[in-house]
């Protein structure tokens, strides 16, 4: 095993990568998850960049292709986390009129997109690009904003909001 100067209090910092098994990989992400995860109803969603270590923990390990949005009020506290398709390998079909309901049901102001590419390359495709427009269009409609769209892959992810594509 690895060894590092560390805090006592740290239990995991002399763990190494290639010190666990896939059996114990599998447990760590599912703890990181539940870490990361907001813990109370309401709690705000909006730091970027804990949104996307979190989105790639939940749905990077996934073997086929999620799509799903996290729900939030006026001040971007989160209400809901769905999974509202499920697809394969290579593809998620998407509904818009699916995603419109679910956001008004919840009552949301805004939403973050979420989906994640089992290939593992979060680059997205013209597809993915065509249907955040879409639902961007749909969604300004009935004035809930999009303020993300992240693509998820093992290698990390792609916001569409910081690349401009919003």
């Amino acid at each position: 095993m690895t060894q590092h100067n560390t805090p006592p209090s740290d239990r995991f910092a002399s763990l190494a990568p290639q010190d666990l098994s896939e059996p114990e990989r599998q447990s760590l992400i599912a703890l990181a998850v539940r870490v990361l995860e907001p813990s109370q109803p309401y709690e705000t969603f909006c730091d970027a960049e804990t949104v996307q270590r979190y989105c790639r923990l939940r749905f990077a390990p996934e073997s086929r292709e999620l799509f799903a949005c996290a729900f939030l009020d006026s001040r971007h506290r989160l209400l809901e986390l769905s999974v509202l398709f499920q697809g394969t390998i290579d593809g998620c079909s998407v509904h818009p009129r699916v995603v419109a309901e679910a956001a008004l049901a919840h009552r949301s102001a805004a939403v973050i997109l979420i989906h994640n590419h089992p290939s593992g390359d979060p680059e997205p495709s013209q597809a993915d690009i065509d249907i955040t427009k879409r639902l961007c269009t749909l969604l300004d409609l009935l004035e809930i904003r999009v303020l993300d769209h992240i693509v998820v892959g093992r290698e990390g992810t792609v916001s569409f909001a910081s690349r401009g594509l919003l």
